[in-house]
């Protein structure tokens, strides 16, 4: 049979279903909700239009690299681009881990760090947050350590719950933990605090960053970051032509210009705003604080606020089990799109509360 050729450690694997796209109202993927504006899109079509077809890309996409090196103010030499943050973490888990090797990630954080590190034939060891979604610092070195872990995969902002570890215990983390540290900045632009300047003071410290939540989640473009000794060693895994050669265009337009960022950035944090202020009012609604693109709310029948949601077109996405039983992580939108939402989710919840 053809299925003795199979992985016997992948049997319980699941694929990865990013759901349907056809709602009216996309909350659930922590997009940006601007696309790109018309002049921009245009001088996007004259890139694609010049770009050479039959040949490979750039292999190490160094326009690109010395551009986002330039926003992320790091040398050009540090970064290291992937199709999206996932193949960074899918190369980082790679490059450091056997058989058997040992992960240390927080509960709940960002699926895909357990994922790949069992396809990569590592044991991802979970270290739970608190009831209010705090992480037990020094129990979390302790046990990292206790494990003899060899990676260290956190979030910062967390996802899904929005919160954050403060840079001095990011600090502690990095300094008190045996191995490598990967700091997770995909929220970063919403939250303002960074490590990656610490990337040449700690020799075991990885930074990634992701174009996907501020308007390029189409093109698919990650960047990892870390010192030279790590950079080398992670070049050995790293896939030739990685980034696509329109992904590298586009990419390179936009980070050319970076103030498209920032109006971007500023727009969600506006809606932010408006989006907490009003979830606030609603009686039987907990808000934990965030500080990235979603806010995390408590409810008292995710399940069914969620499908009630979605009678009307709306998507978010639901948790079902632990320590966010009930609860619903909400991608900041439009105006039109928050409005949309408040005005079902109030109705959900006054059936239900």
């Amino acid at each position: 049979m053809i299925q003795d050729f199979f992985r016997k450690d992948l049997s319980d694997f699941e694929s990865y279903n990013a759901g349907k796209i056809d709602y009216k109202v996309r909350l659930n993927a922590n997009e940006s909700f601007n696309n790109l504006g018309a002049a921009t899109r245009r001088k996007l079509g004259m890139v694609i239009e010049d770009s050479i077809y039959n040949r490979y890309p750039d292999a190490g996409a160094l326009q690109v690299c010395n551009l986002y090196a330039k926003y992320a103010k790091v040398e050009s030499i540090n970064v290291m681009a992937g199709n999206g943050s996932d193949e960074c973490i899918q190369i980082i888990a790679h490059t450091f881990l056997n058989t058997g090797a040992k992960v240390a990630i927080q509960s709940p954080d960002f699926s895909m760090y357990g994922l790949y590190t069992k396809v990569a034939g590592g044991i991802p060891i979970e270290f739970p947050l608190s009831e209010d979604l705090k992480l037990d610092v020094e129990g979390f070195i302790t046990m990292a350590n206790r494990e003899e872990v060899k990676i260290v995969f956190l979030s910062n902002p967390n996802n899904p719950t929005g919160g954050t570890i403060t840079r001095e215990n990011i600090i502690k983390i990095i300094e008190g933990c045996r191995c490598i540290v990967v700091i997770d900045e995909a929220y970063f632009e919403f939250y303002g605090e960074t490590i990656v300047d610490k990337i040449n003071t700690y020799e075991n410290l990885i930074v990634l960053r992701t174009c996907s939540k501020i308007g390029l989640a189409a093109i698919r473009l990650g960047f990892l970051i870390t010192n030279n000794v790590l950079m080398e060693e992670l070049k050995k895994v790293k896939p030739p032509y990685n980034v696509n050669a329109i992904t590298q265009s586009i990419g390179s337009v936009v980070l050319e210009e970076p103030k498209i960022i920032y109006k971007n950035v500023e727009r969600i944090l506006i809606e932010r705003k408006y989006l907490w202020e009003k979830l606030s009012c609603i009686d039987g609604i907990k808000l934990y604080k965030a500080e990235a693109n979603f806010i995390l709310v408590e409810v008292l029948n995710a399940k069914l606020v969620k499908e009630q949601l979605l009678e009307q077109s709306i998507n978010v996405r639901s948790f079902t089990s632990g320590v966010l039983e009930n609860c619903l992580r909400i991608t900041i939108g439009s105006r039109e799109e928050n409005d949309c939402l408040l005005n079902n989710i109030t109705l959900g919840n006054d059936n239900n509360m």
